[in-house]
């Protein structure tokens, strides 16, 4: 059967499909180029069945082999033959791995899934105002599906897109082809239905092979692949792009490729020909087949297909009938979309990290395995694109990761359990602009001046848009951002970190498939609501670890240390002022705008004047700073992201303008020499200079001298540059307009009255040059100068930007012509009569020109009523004038008269002027003082009066300047009178006041003169003084019967308190006579102790009564005056009061406060006062007889009363109170009459005595263990019973005996304010019996008397203690055998047993034990003993979970205690256990040094335990359960110490504290799981405590009593056996014995003297030890060797060295100069001795000493050889001597050293 009939065929099947029957399609494909088909009805058939039915139809041979499969080469059995259905397709086979011989079809049915319909409201069209840019998200639904494929690729993941629009290959296409897993041909039929998506495959009706869904694993970002989701992006996406979409695919471990067609055209047909629209044909060929393919309109499958021979597996998805518009977007936004792609895909691409291309990034996580290819070919002549995405690195995701400087990584946790990653980037500002990436969009925009920007004020860096992006399962959701969260949105209020920082981060969140996106994955569905949903948990991430802190406090923080460290802005230094803008600003931002004088900016300062270039202005110009601008209110230095520039062009003479920019536009690569060249180079092109012609050739030189009216010019002048170059305009700087340049002429006269311009002239350029015409009106006199300016045309100005234009200057004189006529000068006026003036001339050309006189002028001078006359003539230049003329004659007073004088000049043509003079009187001549008569008289004290006169020749009375008239009189300062303006006045002296005139007369003599005029006479008047009548004297005196007279400065005594009456005062004149008194007189007197003064008392010479003060010291001042306007007279006096008579007596207490028993401190003074207070001193020592003390309880003992002579006063000392209460005393001392009272307080005495106000009824009982509740107030009290309050009193609760222990909240403290105490016992333990508690004290080191208590403990009935175990012990038991039964009775601690206790609490243990092993394993608990009570029970607490642990050494002994108690029993085996044997410091300690100084005494917790043995295994298990835990006194020292070490960046340890709390590592503490309950809820399981340290003294003292009870019976034996030894030696034959010893000593002596001289061999005896001998007292390194000499000189007396074959000798001596054999040594051993050589090879010595060194000698004489020393030999062994000569020997011995 043809393929196309079993095609058809089949097509009318399905409309039988309704009736229920099933027919299957088989293709035989045994044989090659065979591809018949059958189509097979299977209705009743089983498979046996069904298989001969195959055979049958297919004339199989019986003994044929064959294979029925699907078309995904499963093998057919009777369960797949059961789900088989209408319509499917099988290949029969040889076998199963044959090649298909040729192509089949599969007809499949791809229905929508209901989810069509279900799901339908969700948003599934690319929803964007330009379609096209959507095209890359339809690209990336492809990928998405190939991303899926490739996940399990062992090696690289290849992804392909391939846009073929070269029609030359046939119509366009667009391939996307990648090295996946492929698709068998039930999953590509699956990819077919619309929406049958990964979840619902497994259950639906087209269920395939392939595993059910398993959502993967969770990895970082995401990034599972598991993005082919929703079973419709491949669908829509083909649709979108173009009209068919050919499916290509080759699963992996399959032969056969399978290949589907989905077409609009196709639908339309079906649907025109009303067939099954979701019905196609899936072909299945082998690999290259492109059979099928039509050659003239799909020729790129040829290539395609082509490739497939070798691939394991791939999948192609060729879309063709491309949208014209997508060609044309495709082709030419080609970085864009792939752009964009790249950005969907980046942490696919890059890693999880992103693509961090930073130098410092150590970026390692990139997953290098997936490539995705972009390429693109278009019709020739261009050139094919090939784009790897990798290559990208401006997709956004690039830009915000390399722009970055810092992240900050957190998850939220929703209450469904979702999870998000998120990472918060800081993009910096740096220098001039934001570092935080523009959108793509953006960048490819042409870059523009932003000059219409220039506020200052930079743009924030996110501006409005949202700081997070959204991927989904690793790949962008696009359409989907969250613009912040409350935690990081910026603040309402200015915080530390200011605002526009928080515009500096960017973000993004990962999320895997718990959060819904739509089908096309363009938006989420509600990840934002989630993630804003209140129950939404934020967490930080710091290097992986999850932290639950408070996220918005920890993302302050964050982005603070990123401003401070990363934030790089311009620094505006020199706060000038601040100005309002009206340049080209908004209105506004005209104000504020502050102004620096210099920035620093990118590690440069910019100051004003520096000069700048700028960059990015159109166009690029130079000039120097003006100043910065900022806009804001600043008043200092400050920092800000940007601000502007006003800078002027350079050069000024070119532009002489002012530009402001942005501080931004500053070129800072350029250096200030290139700048300076560039504007060298524009100023060479300006004007330079003027050149100046004369044509005519009339040129008037520089300083030219011409007479009035010569005429100048005509001018010819040029412009010339720099360059030489001739310039009629300015040269052009910009597009502007021409500026045209002009020639101004200006001839200016000097004048008198200033410059004068006479001429001016502007003459445009010409053909060649400016022109200008003669100018012939210079008739003024005086200097010209000519000037020559170059202007602009427009503005008429001489000068541009700022320097002036060339110029031209002449300068030249113009002079005047001869005398014409003169004109009178001025004459100086007033005249004065006889004083000579001058009268000056000016003589005048025809112009008026001053000009030079006539040498024969004779003047003539005419006046009436004058008489004139002059001395000569004068000629200076153009002036003449007539010298000394002098005028005569008399003129009435001192005011001038008007005379006319004529002047006449024979020989002029004008010659005779009139002039009018003034004349005033002349000099002084003469002086006249009145009164005329040379003899005055004057009374003393007034002053002299004469009226001056001077004259002048004339007579008349003259002025003159500085006329001043002096008068001189003895005893008379210098007295002058200024006649300088009217030559007259009155002069009027000082009075004359002589001293001591006495009544008598004085005569003087009064000098006149002028000092400024010589010679004017003296002129002398005598003067008489008299004495004076006023006031001279005041006598003060009281009138009584002595009429006592207060002389002037006097001081009197007078009473304290009296008054002072009857004073009177007299008046005396400078002759000593009385004054009356008048009421004149006496209104004039003063007084100064009192204002109310009786004017009528004053008139009869009365003066005001004094009072005289009260107190002793008070000495007052009095005085009496008078004064008028001439004189001023006064007289003083003072009063010094004196005491009265006493009154009282008064006590002085230099301390008012003793204690009880104490002596008062210091003294009490008694003294007699008068009734002001005043001391009398009127006590002598006689009194102190009289004087009497008294108070309650005063000791009399101590009481003293002596005479103090230095203070006059009465002294008591040894005041002491013995008995009564405290409080205030009253002590009464009396003398005579007089009685004074004074208070003492006195306080409780010294501390003395220790009382039990209150506690428990007696008798005490208390059960062991258990405490007493009532407390124990205890009072400190003084001997007599007072309360005492001294808190340096330690009271402290001890027991009787040791055996009782007795535990209270505090076991010593000290009293309170009151003196009280309180001690609550917790517990007491101990045997059963009667005791005592002692509370103790001492003061001052020593004892106070204090209370006891009795207390009776009784043993607790229900405390178990012990346990008792009966058992058979005699009984054996056999391998296998039963355990005999044990009886376990738990004992109370009163030794009864205890009734009622879980059996369940029981336990017993059982291990084995090796022949060696006597105990069994320990637990941690009995590993360790800790002396601290506290510290004990919150160790035990902490490691409560360890304490049972047993520890082994093996892990083989861990298993056997594991398996004998069925792993109820935990083990730790230390073979398996890792630990450091170095000890680290505490965390506060650094290099050896504290880094803070900590408090509550830190410790390691591992250092309080003390092991009783195994020191290295019992280290090894507690630093492996406590680490580094550390133990502090309380919880807030722990606190403050982790808060110290925090800051140093250190990490600290879990803390303990002896209260029993406990901070975790992370910080945690508090609650009941952080807090150690009482030891009673322990169970037992606490560390035990060592053995006091009185037991080891009495132990050690123990074994001290039994040496020395051994060493006293050895002594006793020992005397007891001299005793009798002694009795022994007495014995007769023990003498005798002696006797014969002797003799026989003698005769052995005699023998050996015999025998020395036949050099016998030497006896074989040892020679002693060296501590027989004594070591010489010398040198240092010589008292040994000096010992051994004696030593050998005592074992060879003959002083023979032993032969060479006997033993060489050893010497010690210091080390000799230059290098030695020698070798130090140790003094390890105990002593050296020496033996002479025994059978044998060697002779062996053992030593030690401090030796330097030792050698080796021979025996003298002879050379010496030397031997080297190791100092690493145990010991050393000597040999002979060798035959020959001795040579160097080495010495070393194996033997083991000595233990000694």
């Amino acid at each position: 059967m043809s393929l196309d009939s079993a095609v058809a065929r089949l097509s009318a099947s399905f409309q039988e499909e309704r009736n229920g029957r099933k027919r299957i399609v088989v293709y035989d494909c045994r044989r090659e180029h065979r591809e018949a088909s059958e189509m097979l009805e299977t209705n009743g058939l089983d498979f046996n069945a069904f298989l001969q039915r195959v055979s049958k139809e297919f004339a199989i041979h019986s003994k044929e082999t064959f294979v029925l499969t699907t078309t995904d080469r499963t093998v057919l059995d009777f369960d797949g033959f059961e789900e088989l259905q209408d319509g499917n397709t099988l290949h029969l086979w040889q076998r199963e791995d044959q090649v298909l011989p040729g192509a089949t079809e599969e007809h499949i049915v791809f229905l929508p899934h209901y989810d069509t319909l279900v799901r339908s409201g969700m948003y599934e069209y690319y929803a964007s105002s330009d379609g096209q840019k959507s095209l890359p998200y339809a690209l990336a639904e492809l990928i998405d599906n190939a991303l899926s494929a490739t996940a399990r690729n062992k090696g690289v993941r290849a992804i392909e897109i391939r846009l073929l629009f070269d029609e030359t290959l046939g119509k366009p296409a667009v391939i996307v082809l990648d090295n996946g897993c492929g698709m068998t041909s039930k999953q590509l039929n699956n990819w077919a239905v619309y929406r049958l998506s990964k979840f619902t495959r497994e259950s639906n009706t087209f269920a395939s092979n392939q595993k059910s869904y398993v959502r993967p694993d969770h990895v970082p970002r995401s990034l599972n692949s598991d993005i082919s989701y929703f079973g419709v992006g491949g669908k829509q996406a083909g649709f979108y792009i173009g009209e068919s979409t050919r499916m290509i695919t080759k699963p992996m471990g399959f032969p056969d490729v399978h290949e589907l067609i989905i077409s609009k055209e196709e639908f339309e047909r079906k649907e025109k020909n009303k067939e099954d629209i979701y019905r196609g044909v899936i072909r299945n060929r082998k690999p290259g087949d492109h059979s099928h393919v039509k050659q003239e309109d799909e020729g790129v499958l040829h290539d395609l297909i082509a490739e497939e021979c070798g691939k394991e597996s791939f999948t192609a998805v060729v879309i063709t009938g491309i949208q014209p518009e997508h060609i044309t977007f495709l082709k030419q936004d080609f970085p864009l979309w792939t752009r964009e792609l790249a950005h969907l895909y980046h942490y696919y691409i890059h890693g999880f990290n992103g693509n961090d291309m930073r130098p410092c990034s150590q970026n390692t996580d990139r997953l290098h395995n997936i490539d995705i290819q972009i390429y693109l070919r278009e019709k020739p002549p261009r050139c094919p694109r090939v784009l790897n995405l990798r290559e990208i690195d401006n997709d956004m995701q690039t830009l915000y990761i390399n722009s970055s400087t810092d992240t900050f990584e957190f998850k939220a946790s929703t209450e469904d359990h979702g999870t998000v990653e998120g990472v918060l980037r800081y993009h910096p500002f740096l220098y001039d602009k934001e570092t935080y990436p523009q959108e793509a969009d953006a960048e490819l925009a042409p870059i523009e001046d932003d000059d219409d920007n220039d506020s200052g004020v930079v743009h924030q860096a996110r501006g409005k848009r949202p700081i997070f992006e959204c991927f989904w399962n690793g790949r962008l959701i696009p359409y989907t951002t969250i613009s912040e969260f409350e935690w990081c949105a910026r603040p309402k209020k200015a915080g530390a970190v200011p605002a526009e920082c928080y515009s500096r981060v960017s973000g993004v969140l990962f999320t895997d498939d718990r959060f819904q996106v739509s089908t096309n994955k363009l938006t989420f569905m509600d990840l934002e609501l989630q993630l804003k949903n209140k129950d939404t948990i934020f967490t930080r991430i710091v290097k992986g670890q999850e932290q639950r802190v408070n996220i918005q406090r920890e993302f302050a923080q964050w982005l603070k240390k990123c401003h401070e460290s990363w934030d790089k802005q311009v620094k505006f230094l020199g706060f000038k002022g601040t100005i309002t803008r009206t340049d080209a600003v908004p209105k506004k931002m005209q104000h504020p705008w502050a102004t620096f004088s210099s920035i620093a900016l990118d590690g440069k300062r910019y100051k004003t004047g520096q000069y700048v270039r700028s960059q990015k202005t159109q166009p690029i110009f130079f000039g120097s700073v003006v100043q910065f601008l900022l806009y804001g209110d600043h008043d200092g230095d400050v920092y800000a992201t940007g601000g502007q520039v006003q800078i002027a062009l350079e050069p000024k003479a070119l532009y002489n303008e002012f530009k402001t920019i942005p501080i931004c536009k500053i070129d800072r690569t350029t250096t200030v020499a290139a700048i300076k060249k560039s504007i060298d180079n524009e100023l060479n092109k300006l004007p330079h200079k003027l050149n100046v012609e004369w044509p005519e050739g009339n040129a008037w030189s520089e300083n030219a001298v011409h007479p009035a009216g010569t005429p100048l010019g005509p001018l010819q002048v040029t412009i010339l540059n720099k360059k030489g170059e001739t310039l009629s305009r300015m040269p052009s700087v910009s597009q502007g307009t021409v500026k045209k340049l002009l020639m101004e002429l200006k001839v200016v006269w000097h004048g008198p009255f200033g410059d004068q311009e006479t001429n001016s002239h502007i003459a445009q350029h010409s053909k060649w040059a400016f022109w200008f015409k003669p100018m012939e009106n210079l008739t003024k006199l005086g200097k010209y100068t000519l000037y020559l300016n170059t202007m602009l045309n427009e503005s008429n100005d001489s000068s541009f930007g700022g320097t002036q234009l060339p110029s031209y200057k002449l300068q030249f004189t113009i002079t005047e012509g001869s005398a014409h006529t003169f004109v009178v000068g001025a004459v100086s006026s007033p005249l004065h009569v006889g004083v000579p003036f001058n009268i000056p001339l000016e003589l005048l050309d025809v112009y008026g020109h001053p000009t030079q006189p006539p040498t024969d002028l004779k003047p003539v001078l005419e006046c009436s009523g004058l008489d004139l006359s002059y001395e000569g003539l004068d000629t200076n230049g153009t002036t003449f004038t007539i010298r000394n003329v002098k005028a005569r004659g008399k003129i009435q007073n001192y005011h001038s008269k008007t005379y006319d004088l004529k002047v006449v000049l024979p020989g002029l043509r004008l010659d005779t002027q009139m002039v009018k003079i003034g004349l005033l009187p002349g000099n002084p001549h003469s002086l006249h003082v009145t009164p005329v008569d040379n003899s005055v008289t004057i009374e003393n004290g007034n002053p002299l009066r004469f009226y001056i006169e001077v004259h002048d020749e004339a007579g008349n009375i003259t002025t003159h300047s500085k006329m001043i008239v002096r008068c001189q009189v003895r005893e008379l300062p210098l007295e002058a009178i200024d006649c300088s303006n009217t030559g007259t006045g009155h002069l009027v002296t000082k009075p004359v006041n002589l001293k001591n005139i006495n009544g008598d007369q004085y005569t003087f003599k009064a000098k006149f003169d002028v000092p400024s005029q010589k010679h004017i006479a003296v002129v002398y008047k005598e003067l008489t003084v008299v004495p004076s009548t006023r006031v001279f004297r005041i006598e003060v005196y009281r009138q009584d019967d002595d009429d006592l007279l207060l002389k002037d400065k006097d001081k009197i005594e007078w009473e304290a308190g009296d008054l002072l009456e009857n004073l009177r005062y007299r008046l005396y004149d400078e002759g000593g006579r009385k004054v009356s008194l008048t009421p004149e007189l006496t209104s004039k007197i003063k007084v100064n102790w009192t204002a109310d003064v009786s004017l009528q008392d004053l008139a009869k010479g009365n003066l005001p009564d004094v009072h005289v003060p009260i107190k002793v010291q008070d000495e007052h001042f009095y005085q009496v005056s008078y004064q008028d306007q001439h004189v001023s007279v006064n007289t003083s006096f003072t009063i010094v009061p004196r005491p009265n008579e006493p009154k009282h007596l008064k006590a002085t207490l230099s301390q008012s406060t003793v204690r009880m028993g104490e002596i008062l401190p210091g003294k009490i003074n008694l003294e007699l006062m008068d009734q002001y207070g005043n001391v009398t001193k009127t006590l002598t020592s006689t009194c102190v007889d009289h004087f009497t003390v008294k108070a309650d309880g005063l000791e009399r003992s101590t009481l003293a009363i002596t005479w103090e002579e230095s203070s006059h006063s009465v002294v008591v000392t040894g005041v002491q109170f013995q008995s009564g209460t405290p409080g205030t005393r009253e002590m009464c001392f009396t003398f005579r009459s007089f009685v004074e009272h004074a208070l003492v307080k006195v306080t409780a005495g010294v501390p003395a005595q220790l009382r039990l106000i209150s506690g428990p009824g007696q008798p005490l009982q208390v059960l062991n263990e258990k405490g007493i509740p009532t407390p124990f107030l205890i009072q400190l009290c003084d001997e007599w019973g007072n309360p005492s309050p001294d808190q340096r009193v330690v009271v402290a609760l001890k027991s009787s005996f040791s055996a009782l222990k007795v535990r209270a909240a505090v076991m010593s403290q000290p009293v309170d304010a009151e003196g009280k105490t309180t001690f609550t016992v917790q517990s007491v333990s101990g045997p059963k019996g009667e005791y005592e508690l002692h509370f103790k004290g001492s003061f001052n080191k020593k004892p106070l008397s204090a209370p006891s208590v009795k207390l009776t403990v009784i043993p607790d009935p229900n405390k178990p203690v012990s346990l008792a175990v009966d058992y058979d012990s005699t009984s054996k038991l056999p391998a296998g055998g039963i355990f005999p039964v044990f009886s376990v009775t738990v004992v109370s601690d009163e030794g009864s047993p205890i009734q009622h206790f879980n059996p369940a609490a029981a336990s017993m243990f059982l291990w084995k034990r090796k022949a060696s092993e006597t105990t069994p394993p320990h637990g941690v608990g009995h590993l360790a003993l800790v002396e601290d009570d506290a510290a004990a029970v919150v160790l035990s607490w902490h490691i409560m979970g360890d304490m049972d642990c047993v520890i082994t050494k093996t892990t083989a002994a861990a298993r056997r205690i594991y398996d004998d108690t069925q792993g109820r029993q935990q083990v730790m085996p230390l073979d398996s256990v890792y630990w450091n044997p170095n000890n680290r410091s505490l965390p506060h300690i650094k290099y050896g040094r504290s880094t803070f100084q900590p408090i509550g005494n830190p410790r390691f917790a591992r250092d309080l335990l003390i092991y009783s043995g195994d020191q290295e295994s019992c280290n090894m298990v507690f630093k492996n359960l406590l680490g580094d835990t550390i133990l502090i006194d309380d919880l807030d020292s722990a606190n403050n110490y982790r808060k110290a070490v925090m800051q140093n960046k250190t990490p600290c340890p879990t803390i303990l504290t002896r209260q029993g709390e406990r901070i975790s590592a992370k910080g945690k503490f508090g609650g009941t799981q952080n807090k150690a309950p009482p030891i009673e809820r322990l169970h037992g399981q606490v560390f035990g405590a060592p053995l006091p340290q009185r037991y080891h003294t009495l132990q050690g003292q123990i074994e001290q009593l039994g040496l020395y009870r051994s060493a006293l019976q050895k002594k006793e034996q020992a005397k007891k056996d001299r005793d009798n030894h002694i009795l022994k030696l007495s014995a007769p034959d023990v003498v005798q014995k002696e006797e014969e010893m002797e003799e026989k000593k003698q005769q052995l002596e005699e023998i050996e003297r015999k025998l020395v001289p036949q050099e016998a061999p030497l006896p074989r005896k040892p020679l002693g030890h060296l501590d027989r001998l004594q070591p010489q007292q010398g040198a240092q390194g010589l008292g040994l060797g000096h010992c051994i000499h004696q030593l050998l000189q005592s074992e060879f007396p003959t002083g023979r060295a032993p032969p060479a074959s006997s033993l060489l000798y050893l010497s010690l001596q210091p080390a000799p100069p230059g290098p030695v054999a020698c070798s130090t040594w140790t003094s390890s051993l105990l002593y050296l001795s020496l033996q002479p050589a025994l059978p044998g090879p060697v002779a062996c010595s053992t030593w030690t000493s401090s030796l330097l060194y030792l050698s080796l000698q021979p025996a003298p004489p002879g050379p010496v050889a030397c031997s080297t020393w190791t100092s690493s030999l145990p010991y050393l062994s000597l040999q002979p001597a060798p035959p020959g000569n001795p040579a160097c020997f080495t010495w070393a011995s194996t033997r083991p050293r000595p233990q000694h």
